[in-house]
């Protein structure tokens, strides 16, 4: 679900020292200049699939990836971060699927990453014409859209994301997520946020491919569950846990092949160090 960046919860008001639970909140990206963050990402990826003699075929892959994010200017619009990998560290078997998959932290152990955090959550990388997602930040692994008016908790929205979602034939695609978010509660300080999001994943064939293009087309649906912590004393997401539930149907360019199966689950959890 969107970036790992702060999300400011605005007080609503105040009773007695504690805060009202009926009370409306602003969510906003709002972090100020100079904050840093030590964060962890745990990421395991799951496949099934046909192996060469038809058989179920199940394969996993797991990373472990430490990274530093400090946040460089602030402005009206948002906030630049820049991302930089500490250490990383991936398992997985080699020319596999899985290792396809988690083949975008080769990019991020290599060079910090520079991004633009919108207030509303929106996380993305500068580009002279325009924005593109950050497929090689931790950033990209919570994707989130935040409502602009101030709401309590209880109260859920929806939002339509293109999120980043490697798969072993297109391993820089994006998938489409049509999510509904809900502000579940607010700890008895008011220092803590618990949200969550549920919604359905679809992901076409590559970008730019069409119907005479002599290649393999893969068209993927799935489903996406995750539980956001916001600590509003540090300003930061100090827990993100996201599931991605998703079936693959992998159609050959040659029509006397059958189209091939493939069940994969990323798990991934980051969280403040």
């Amino acid at each position: 679900m969107p970036g790992v960046v702060a999300l400011m919860l605005v007080p609503g008001g105040w009773r007695g020292g504690e805060y009202a639970q009926s009370s409306s909140v602003l969510l906003q990206v709002r972090p100020g200049i100079g904050d840093t963050i030590k964060v962890r990402l745990d990421q395991t990826v799951e496949m099934t699939g046909p192996g060469v003699d038809g058989k179920a075929v199940s394969e996993s892959g797991t990373l472990v990836l430490l990274a530093t994010l400090a946040v460089e200017s602030v402005d009206d619009e948002g906030a630049t971060i820049v991302s930089v990998t500490d250490s990383l560290r991936v398992n997985s078997p080699p020319n596999s699927a899985s290792s396809a998959v988690l083949a975008w932290a080769a990019i991020a152990a290599n060079r910090a990453v520079r991004f633009r955090v919108a207030p509303n959550g929106a996380a993305y990388v500068p580009s002279g014409r325009g924005r593109t997602t950050p497929s090689a930040t931790v950033a990209s692994h919570m994707p989130a859209t935040l409502p602009s008016r101030a709401i309590p908790p209880g109260t859920s929205w929806n939002s339509v994301l293109q999120v980043p979602l490697a798969s072993s034939i297109d391993p820089k695609g994006t998938a489409t997520l049509v999510a509904t978010f809900t502000f579940d509660s607010l700890s008895r300080s008011g220092e803590l946020a618990f949200l969550s999001l549920r919604g359905r994943l679809t992901k076409a064939e590559p970008e730019g491919a069409s119907a005479t293009d002599a290649r393999n087309t893969v068209e993927t649906s799935g489903t996406v569950i995750g539980h956001v912590m916001l600590d509003r004393r540090r300003g930061w997401i100090t827990d993100a846990r996201t599931t991605f539930s998703l079936l693959s149907l992998v159609s050959s360019a040659d029509p006397t092949k059958p189209a091939v199966r493939v069940k994969m689950t990323i798990s991934q959890w980051l969280r403040a160090m």
